[in-house]
């Protein structure tokens, strides 16, 4: 990014009296990558957005119309409720991004239970539950039988991360033959998560080799569902992630996809699948001091050599909170300056020394991931048409469903 873009921003920011560290995305950055997200799915995949990777409600509203789209993988059990209470324009589809424990979905259904009467909302055909092994199944089955309800479960399949879901194909059917036989639970779809494929090594074949063997895989296990349910017709086949989007040149039979960081591209997201995405977030943070030739605290007197010796900046300035999971991006070359460390107070960066840069200006940085910084800022602003037009929300985990201590009746 060039310094007249951090500039307009800055000048937006500043008319808008911001005077605290703040998340800002990119509304222009944001629709063209939802753009470069649509030429993937016009070639028929349906799109679930990933809500930890963007916990604001306003937020996924926008992307969820932008891609005509009702379906979102939740991970976390006070989003999940945050999300089940807000009154979307139409009914949301969730699909739970990993398993839960079975005490996670008592405790939601003794939440939803108290709250039911003010809800629009029917966990037992919007909420696929994951399942990863025959005793989590098990478990849940136990207590939708107990408790006559019904749960619509996706089964997490491994395709090649090892890091869970079914890999044997006898577990995998005895889980199936399971379902086919109970009155209370439904078969949603199945779910396997593919980023590792991005970072193939080329002497093992690259991406192109490691997507193929991927999708074999998963087809193997669609083989099985038709063989014990007779067919995967309607099924939720979900895959990918941001990192691997791009990949999928052609409808297969894994029919939806799961994308969200790739519509802001943190840092960690730089990659050669999304080179086509722009970053569209950035944490804009004020100036609180700008420092001429700086001292080492107690060292004051060897200062001048360790800075000769390029351990220490000639020009450094402290900025208004710190330490995010995020590196500066402008004024370009600046750098924490290592010898103070981190702090969440205050913290200190080297400045290049022709930065034009001075107290109650901005400093940029970029977040690594969204999921771990976005919550840190309380609410998005929106920049747009070089202003900030809007304030978005963060998800609010102040009100997590927790088991009480009589068990769910």
């Amino acid at each position: 990014m060039n310094s007249q873009y951090f500039s307009k921003m800055t000048d937006a920011l500043e008319r808008a009296g911001v005077a605290a560290p703040v998340l800002v995305i990119d509304k222009a950055k944001l629709d063209h990558n939802i753009a470069c997200l649509k030429k993937t799915l016009d070639k028929g995949f349906a799109y679930r957005v990933v809500a930890k990777s963007l916990p604001s409600i306003p937020l996924l509203e926008y992307i969820l119309s932008s891609t005509n789209s009702n379906r979102l993988m939740c991970f976390h059990l006070p989003f999940l409720s945050h999300i089940v209470e807000h009154r979307w324009t139409k009914p949301i589809d969730i699909l739970l991004g990993k398993p839960m424990p079975a005490m996670a979905m008592k405790s939601f259904y003794q939440w939803f239970n108290a709250h039911s009467c003010d809800l629009e909302f029917e966990p037992e055909k919007q909420i696929q539950w994951l399942i990863d092994s025959r005793e989590r199944l098990l478990e849940y089955h136990a207590f939708a039988s107990e408790h006559h309800i019904k749960l619509k479960l996706n089964l997490e399949i491994d395709v090649g991360l090892h890091r869970g879901g079914f890999s044997h194909d006898q577990e995998f059917i005895e889980c199936l033959e399971t379902i086919k036989a109970s009155d209370c639970l439904e078969l949603g779809g199945l779910m396997g998560y593919d980023m590792h494929v991005s970072k193939a090594p080329s002497f093992l074949g690259g991406a192109n080799y490691a997507g193929s063997r991927v999708k074999k895989r998963y087809e193997h296990f669609i083989s099985l569902v038709d063989k014990v349910m007779g067919s995967h017709e309607g099924l939720c086949l979900n895959a990918a992630g941001s990192p691997t989007y791009s990949l999928y040149e052609s409808p297969d039979q894994r029919n939806e996809l799961s994308i969200a960081s790739a519509l802001v591209k943190p840092s960690d997201f730089d990659l050669p699948t999304l080179t086509n995405h722009e970053p569209a977030a950035y944490i804009a943070t004020p100036i609180l001091k700008t420092i001429d030739k700086p001292s080492i605290p107690i060292l004051e007197k060897m200062t001048p050599l360790i800075r000769y010796a390029r351990l220490f900046p000639k020009q450094a300035c402290f900025i208004y909170g710190g330490n995010w999971l995020a590196d500066p991006c402008y004024p370009q070359g600046s750098t924490l300056v290592k010898l103070f460390g981190h702090s969440s107070n205050q913290e200190m960066y080297s400045l290049p020394k022709d930065a034009d840069i001075r107290v109650n200006d901005y400093m940029f940085f970029r977040p690594r991931q969204s999921e771990a910084v976005f919550l840190q800022f309380g609410k998005i602003a929106l920049y747009d048409g070089g202003e900030i037009t809007d304030w978005w929300p963060v998800f609010d985990a102040s009100n997590a469903p927790r088991l009480s201590q009589q068990e769910y009746r």
